[in-house]
């Protein structure tokens, strides 16, 4: 008589223990989806970026143009060889760098800035990885910022 009660409760006691891993398990895989989502999204863009800034950095202009979209054989109509070195030539004599990412739904505006420069902001369009000015530093459409949420949750008392 004393064994028939004794594995009474150990099935539900194992299929609970297997419940509890699987829903663990379906929120951790959640967090790393959101995570990397926020991570990667703009990835091949601030890679575009990184690119020219890295040719200008090392002053090649002419290759520079090219990753900008045009050539010294085709300038571009309205942005030609003699203005993009304006812009963007051997005047300053510091490394450009990635100020700011912020991503809208058709491109993402990258700020960048090198030291005795004004802060220039570039749009990378998503469809095709095409480099030109954007029309604002920041995005102008409804978004949500998660930079800045978090900026504000974990240094409210800095």
């Amino acid at each position: 008589m004393g064994t028939f009660l004794q594995g009474y409760g150990e099935a539900e006691e194992r299929r609970n223990r297997v419940i509890k891993w699987i829903i663990i398990g379906c929120i951790a895989m959640v967090v790393v989806v959101i995570a990397a989502y926020l991570i990667f999204h703009n990835y091949s863009e601030k890679q575009k970026v990184r690119h020219f800034l890295g040719e200008l950095n090392s002053h090649d202009y002419s290759a520079a143009y090219r990753t900008w979209g045009c050539s010294t054989d085709h300038p571009c109509t309205n942005y030609d060889y003699h203005r993009f070195m304006d812009d963007w030539g051997p005047k300053v004599s510091a490394p450009w760098k990635i100020a700011s990412i912020d991503g809208c739904k058709s491109f993402v505006t990258v700020n960048v800035q090198a030291d005795g420069a004004e802060l220039q902001s570039l749009a990378v369009q998503r469809n095709d990885d095409s480099l030109s000015f954007a029309p604002a530093p920041e995005c102008q459409e409804r978004q949500w910022h998660w930079k800045q949420f978090f900026q504000h949750i974990f240094h409210r008392g800095s």
